[in-house]
């Protein structure tokens, strides 16, 4: 599993305050401006294999961890009726534990709604806020789907799911293009999803983490500078615009092409534009593959 083949990536395992040991992923200098990444529903801090890099050649001070449930983090097996509080609790906790007073956040999907959750919640450890493909601004028609296919007899047959297959089905459905999802991506997301705790727990975050969009008036008090980033070909996230320019001091970029993964399916166009953003709270804009 990633990062084994990565030397300029050190693995540890960190415990928070609440007893549950998270897997985080750190590059740059210890020193750096730090920047925590978190990751989306069902995914694991490989979904930002590419950012740590660019972040760390940057000059910052990148960490990426698992959520509990997912990757090699503690997937415990009793969960609260609503996990919400508790998974913004996991960041601080996490934050505690490496010694983060205050850092920027890059949060994707659910990883987004944990992010501006927190950034509600402690302004005053979030410098800048970047949300890619994030949930929180707009519905999101896939996770009703998803409890209604996994009801809660499913949790007998863990040790059993999900195969490989429903893998690449559920990858390839979240690229802009299908195509570049290789068997080495496939193989990096299936293989966490083998603990039979990981269905359990991806089950239960479907209903029981708040994925209904936040209030106008709740939007309006988001602090940080904000970079919102959608997928031109994003068939999870639709329509979120609106809703994203309802925070106060925002950028919004949407990248043709780029599906719900567009972050690490056009890494690049990605990249730089969180780089700078991150750097001077503006954002640099290629016409050919973006617009703002």
């Amino acid at each position: 599993m990633y990062p084994s083949d990565v030397s300029s990536v050190r693995t540890r395992m960190v415990i928070a305050d609440n007893g549950l040991t998270f897997r985080v992923l750190e590059t740059g200098a210890p020193d750096a401006d730090p920047v925590v990444l978190i990751h989306g529903w069902g995914a694991c801090a490989y979904t930002f294999r590419f950012a740590l890099e660019a972040l760390a050649a940057g000059g910052r001070r990148a960490l990426a961890f698992d959520l509990r449930g997912h990757g090699l983090s503690d997937k415990p097996t009793r969960w609260h009726d609503d996990m919400t509080a508790p998974m913004l609790d996991d960041l601080r906790g996490l934050m505690d534990a490496c010694h983060l007073a205050r850092a920027d956040l890059v949060g994707h999907s659910l990883g987004g709604s944990i992010a501006l959750r927190f950034a509600l919640a402690y302004p005053s450890r979030v410098r800048r806020l970047v949300l890619v493909a994030p949930v929180g601004l707009t519905r999101v028609p896939i996770h009703t789907i998803g409890r209604l296919l996994t009801p809660p007899i499913t949790e007998r047959f863990a040790r059993y799911l999900p195969p490989r297959w429903v893998t690449a089905f559920l990858l390839r459905g979240a690229y802009g293009d299908p195509r570049r999802v290789t068997d080495r991506v496939i193989d990096e997301y299936w293989a966490p999803s083998q603990f039979s705790e990981y269905f359990i727990a991806v089950r239960r975050l479907l209903g029981r983490f708040t994925w209904e969009p936040l209030a106008p008036r709740e939007l309006a008090r988001v602090r940080p500078r904000t970079l919102v980033m959608l997928g031109g070909a994003d068939r999870l996230i639709r329509g979120g615009e609106d809703a994203a320019h309802v925070i106060p001091d925002v950028s919004v970029v949407c990248v043709k092409g780029a599906g719900h993964l567009g972050i690490e399916e056009c890494p690049g166009d990605f990249n730089e534009i969180i780089a700078r953003f991150l750097e001077d709270g503006t954002i640099s804009v290629a016409t050919s593959t973006a617009t703002a």
